[in-house]
């Protein structure tokens, strides 16, 4: 039985192709577009969640309770890695890691050496980090591998490129061009995702011999890109943990410790909580899934529509059926068997759309995990064969129910209602439900787009046009070779300016902290950041000056440079007054003279507000050299730069990237968001499309003898189409004044997340239903010319 049913089902798709062709491409839209957000989540999902014991890991975090509100750092000290894994019985392990960006590490592979900056994926760990992860090993020198100075493992990829095999225990790579590391271990490379994907890790023991300052003993000193692990014994609990931390404040911070406030941070929350430097909100997640729903719904009610619009033409054949003894059952799993068909058809040709488009997929998560192979894991299949028996329920119940209730006389006289094929109202009920899912999802792209777009054109309060950013070689203290490349760079014309830095004005530099000003006694109630750079800082920039002057070359003076929020945070309203004033800036503990005020600017993305900053000169920590280019021929500028360096450091790799790109960086989430939602926001409105031409085709069946008469009467083409036309600008009327709301409602609390955002004025909300209009009209008023071109005549003779 059930073979006839597929094999009646096959031959009435086949007569029927344009049918057929419509609904399988419809369905196929929807469902690959719900897998691929699938794979999306799912990749979110499940960042990290291989590590063994996932739910006993937990990173410290950080919340600074200051006068004028909490601010949340995801880094920690490294002193407090130490102190967690001896005074607390709670805690199993403890684990330190800490990020070392532009680094130069390189290795004598045979004849020659190779050498390469790494930009983000090195960093100094300790045996502790290693030991509460998991990691696959290929070869190791023995348990304990961090625990000594200068040694290293390498993941197996990291050996392949410096050395050509992974066979390399004992071997040397040679790290800035100034110490020689002992390889002791080779990876696997890890697991994805994963918000810690390190290739290459150096024993935190070296750090100290490197940098023999203090900074390590003090719980004060902190840093983004630090990071503390802790793994809970069996039975206890993070709330207590945290109860002790807070206890024990006064012995890490002394008299500040009502500052700062310890929190475990669960590991599988580290990729989703953004106050702490998360990828992704959930809530993102949950919208995407929605849409993905929303797919699904709108490919089956084009399925609907398209079904019971179809059942006019085979009326006589289910009455046919009915008469020769078929029963009510035995048509409703045929029409199932045809949906079904129609369905898995759908499946193969979503499948075919989802392999073309996972190259684009890896793009829009920055990721390169998604392959082919990813769709035959079970969570996969399972979700594929979910959606497939969920969408031959959704959209061939109806449909099957009511074909199968026909009465066979009235259908053998092709004498069938509206009423008994579904009723127009509910067709017209499902087109709106479409066209608001579709309206919304215009709307929310167009704000996506203008977010975005305001983002990236933003007055940031300096010039980042046409300036690079070379990375220095770290073993390079030595001021006179800064100031030759300085010169060298100069000689050109078309290289307008050369300052060192650490960073530039906006960046992710999270130096900062307490100022105190004048003859003030108290320290000031609120926060300061640090930017460090050199006399031509302001000039490289264009940072412009309300008042003074830039800085001045010295090497004892100090000298500061505040923007004009500090200014007002200090009470002080006219720049000129607070020239010659003192300032003693806490995190450096560097006391000097305000020489100048500029203008204030963004010193991190417009998420957040504009915060209070000082600028002063910091040799020892230029890590940066920024170049002000000719914009007239970037090319010959770049290769100039490159001739002056190779000069000065001729065994150090010359890399550079441009500040604006650097920014662009932080909107990277915003432009995955945007690429996502206006993919998918098109595949709506073109499954909408088939949708509104199934509709129209329907009534221009049902209408065909009333167009005839019509025209026989008089009426022109002119008439018809606007017979027509009426009734789907009421459609899409109705469904504006219902998703208009909601989407307001939805965009504005996405836009509440930024400092600085744009206005929704009403035309955006409007130019999203006029999008949604045109588009409606373009896609029916074939249908509905042709149809009032027809020759009356021929309208008539197919009552």
């Amino acid at each position: 039985m059930l073979k006839n049913y597929f094999q009646i089902a096959a031959r009435n798709l086949k007569t029927n192709r344009s049918y057929a062709i419509l609904n399988i491409f419809g369905l196929a839209l929807g469902m690959a577009g719900a897998v691929l957000i699938f794979l999306f989540i799912q990749y979110h999902l499940s960042t990290d969640r291989h590590q063994p014991d996932f739910d006993r890991i937990y990173r410290v975090v950080l919340d600074l309770h200051l006068d004028e509100g909490i601010e949340h750092e995801q880094g920690s000290a490294y002193a407090l890695s130490t102190a967690l894994a001896h005074d607390y019985s709670q805690i199993e392990k403890a684990g330190f890691i800490s990020k070392l960006p532009n680094v130069t590490l390189s290795a004598n592979s045979g004849s020659s050496v190779k050498r390469f900056i790494e930009k983000d994926n090195v960093a100094y760990a300790d045996q502790g980090y290693m030991d509460l992860f998991s990691f696959d090993w290929i070869q190791n020198n023995g348990s304990v591998l961090l625990s000594e100075p200068f040694t290293v493992v390498l993941s197996e990829k990291m050996a392949l490129k410096y050395f050509g095999r992974n066979d390399v225990i004992g071997k040397t790579l040679r790290l800035n061009n100034a110490h020689d590391l002992r390889i002791v271990g080779i990876l696997k490379d890890q697991k994805k995702p994963t918000d810690f994907d390190f290739n290459i890790y150096i024993s935190l023991p070296t750090l100290k011999k490197l940098d023999r300052t203090n900074w390590q003993e003090e719980f004060g000193w902190i840093s983004s890109r630090n990071f503390t692990f802790i793994k809970k014994s069996e039975g206890s609990s993070s709330a207590d943990i945290e109860k002790a931390l807070k206890k024990n404040g006064t012995k890490y911070y002394g008299e500040t410790s009502k500052y700062y406030q310890h929190k475990l941070q669960p590991l599988s929350e580290v990729h989703f909580d953004e106050r702490y430097g998360g990828e992704i909100r959930k809530s993102i997640l949950w919208v995407l899934a929605g849409v993905g729903f929303f797919l699904l719904v709108i490919a089956s009610i084009n399925f609907i529509n398209l079904a019971t619009a179809q059942a006019l033409k085979r009326s006589k054949e289910i009455g046919i059926r009915k008469v020769l003894g078929s029963t009510k059952s035995q048509l409703f799993w045929q029409f199932m068997a045809e949906t079904a068909l129609v369905t898995i058809l759908a499946s193969v040709l979503a499948l075919i759309f989802v392999f073309a488009v996972l190259p684009s997929l890896n793009n829009w998560a920055n990721t390169k995990s998604f392959y082919p192979g990813v769709l035959f894991q079970f969570e996969v299949i399972a979700f594929w064969l979910l959606t497939i028996i969920t969408v031959i329920g959704f959209a061939g119940f109806y449909p099957a129910v009511i074909i199968s209730g026909f009465n066979p006389i009235a259908a053998l006289k092709s004498k069938l209602g509206t009423q008994q094929i579904g009723g127009i109202g509910l067709r017209r009920s499902l087109i709106t439900v479409q066209l608001i899912i579709a309206q919304i999802l215009v709307i929310g792209t167009l704000v996506l787009i203008l977010q975005l777009k305001f983002f990236k054109n933003a007055d940031l309060g300096f010039d980042q046009n046409a300036v690079i950013t070379i990375p220095l070689p770290k073993s390079d203290t030595i001021q006179k070779t800064k100031d030759a490349l300085r010169n060298d760079m100069l000689q050109y014309p078309d290289i307008k300016s050369v300052s060192y830095q650490y960073e530039a004005p906006t960046s992710s530099m999270g130096f900062g902290g307490s100022v105190r000003f004048d003859n003030r006694v108290e320290w000031e109630k609120f926060v300061i950041r640090d930017r460090f750079g050199d006399e031509n800082y302001l000039k490289t920039y264009k940072m412009p000056l309300l008042s003074g002057r830039s800085l001045m070359k010295r090497d004892s003076v100090v000298e500061f440079v505040i923007n004009e929020e500090l200014m007002k945070r200090l009470g002080v309203q006219d720049p000129q007054f607070i020239l010659g004033k003192q300032l003693e800036d806490g995190a450096s503990g560097f006391k000097g003279e305000i020489v100048g005020v500029v203008k204030s600017f963004h010193l991190k993305s417009l998420q957040e507000a504009v915060e209070p900053c000082v600028i002063f000169a910091n040799p020892k920590l230029y890590k940066e050299v920024a170049v002000k280019l000719d914009t007239r021929n970037l090319s010959q500028s770049i290769q100039h730069i490159n001739q002056a360096w190779q000069k000065t450091y001729p065994d150090e790799v010359f890399s550079y990237e441009f500040v604006d790109e650097k920014i662009a960086k932080f909107y990277e989430k915003e432009e995955q968001l945007t690429s996502l939602i206006r993919s998918f926001a098109m595949v709506a409105i073109l499954i909408c499309c088939l949708g509104l031409y199934g509709m129209v085709s329907f009534m221009v069946t049902q209408k065909t003898k009333e167009i005839g008469v019509r025209k026989v009467l008089g009426a022109s083409v002119a008439d018809i189409v606007s017979l027509f036309g009426k009734e789907f600008l009421i459609l899409v009327a109705v469904a504006f004044l219902i998703a208009a709301p909601v989407a307001w409602f939805a965009m504005t609390n996405w836009l509440n997340h930024f400092a600085y955002r744009i206005n929704l004025d009403w035309w955006i909300l409007a130019s999203g239903g006029i999008i949604i209009l045109l588009i409606t009209l373009l896609t029916v008023g074939y249908k509905v010319v042709t149809a009032a071109l027809m020759n009356p005549v021929k309208s008539l003779a197919s009552e």
